[in-house]
């Protein structure tokens, strides 16, 4: 059996090897503490049940995310499926019996450059492709901007705020794809109504090359970097403030993964962050949600348990624009739809939602 994990989005460290078991660490984020995002590909001989030993896994950021976790594999990269997984004295350990030679097993299904690319290759015959800025690492964050620029009202939606979340990125592909329908009754109806969509599909792209679970290069959350009080530290969360500030925003959807929980839940504000007058707006997202899905459930106790100078974008935003302002989060892991299918936001499922995001904001902008 041999392990690589030198690769994009790859992160593991064999500890030790024999051909049937191996005990794997995960490295921790660039220059930062944080980690629980890994993802390896294993060589070997077909039909051999293989074990594999997570064992820092007590020491991950969200251990608690291992109870009642499965991992995910894939022989070809774009066909997923969970494989048997346990949590038991601090180590996580899955099995599988291979019926290839090369297998992945990741954290959840990642999402490559090249599928970003195409993306926004794809996007851009109907809409602006722009770059916002360019990372330390020289990579471009781009934006998709559908509509007209000079529109009344502007929305934007981030991803990848955290790099290891990459559901958030299957999630905004939904968006971005259900606005380049020209055919989309409800899609032109927001365009006609005078209001502009602003799309960046991942705004931490050096940080989830690296197979980072939540920081940048430098080490920073992101998510923790949008401060009322001081300057942002990171390159990518400056720039993104001098985007907002030049085109003004209405309206704020900011995507990420949640770790522990097996259901969709919203983020809001800080309470006392929230006009007055888009109170009620905030409410009719959550009630959106709520009705829509079998997966939805309430924000855990203690939501938002960070200040209200949190340095989260979804307050800044907030506190800033005076405007709706929203984290959804996806499922690490497997969940069970209304019609009781299995592991119903995986990709599929992501992009599906993504998808249905744009009903939820018809709800608010067109009400």
């Amino acid at each position: 059996m041999r392990i690589e994990s030198d690769f994009e989005c790859g992160n593991a460290i064999v500890e030790q090897l024999t051909d049937t078991e191996a005990n794997i660490t995960i490295r921790p984020d660039t220059n930062a503490k944080s980690f629980q995002w890994f993802y390896f590909r294993v060589t070997g001989e077909v039909g051999v049940l293989r074990t594999f030993n997570l064992t820092n896994a007590h020491a991950v950021s969200y251990p608690q995310a291992w109870n009642g976790y499965r991992a995910v594999a894939s022989y070809n990269g774009s066909d997923w499926f969970r494989v048997q997984t346990q949590y038991v004295g601090g180590v996580l350990t899955f099995r599988h019996r291979a019926e290839q030679t090369s297998t992945e097993y990741a954290f959840f299904v990642p999402y490559f450059e090249a599928q970003r690319e195409k993306l926004l290759e794809d996007c851009a015959k109907v809409g602006e492709r722009r770059t916002l800025l360019t990372t330390s690492g020289g990579r471009p964050i781009d934006a998709i901007i559908f509509g007209n620029k000079d529109a009344a009202k502007k929305v934007w939606i981030y991803s990848r705020h955290h790099a290891g979340e990459p559901m958030a990125e299957y999630c905004i592909e939904g968006i971005m794809r259900r606005l380049a329908d020209a055919k989309d009754d409800l899609v032109q109806k927001l365009l006609a109504a005078g209001i502009a969509f602003y799309c960046v599909p991942n705004i931490n792209p050096d940080g989830t090359a690296s197979g980072n679970l939540r920081a940048n290069a430098a080490g920073i959350d992101l998510n923790r970097d949008w401060k009322q009080s001081v300057e942002p530290k990171s390159i990518e969360v400056a720039g993104l403030m001098k985007a907002l500030e030049a085109e003004g925003v209405d309206f704020f959807l900011d995507l990420h993964g949640d770790e522990e929980h097996q259901y969709v839940w919203l983020v809001q504000p800080h309470s006392d962050l929230i006009a007055p007058g888009i109170a009620p707006l905030q409410e009719r997202m959550e009630l959106f949600a709520r009705n829509r899905y079998a997966e939805y459930g309430a924000a855990p106790e203690g939501n938002p348990p960070s200040p209200a100078d949190s340095g989260m974008a979804v307050d800044f935003v907030a506190w800033k624009y005076k405007c709706p302002s929203l984290i959804v989060e996806l499922p690490f892991k497997d969940t069970i739809a209304g019609n009781g299918a299995f592991d119903s936001l995986q990709m599929a499922g992501c992009v599906a939602y993504g998808r249905d995001c744009i009903d939820m904001i018809a709800e608010v902008m067109l009400g």
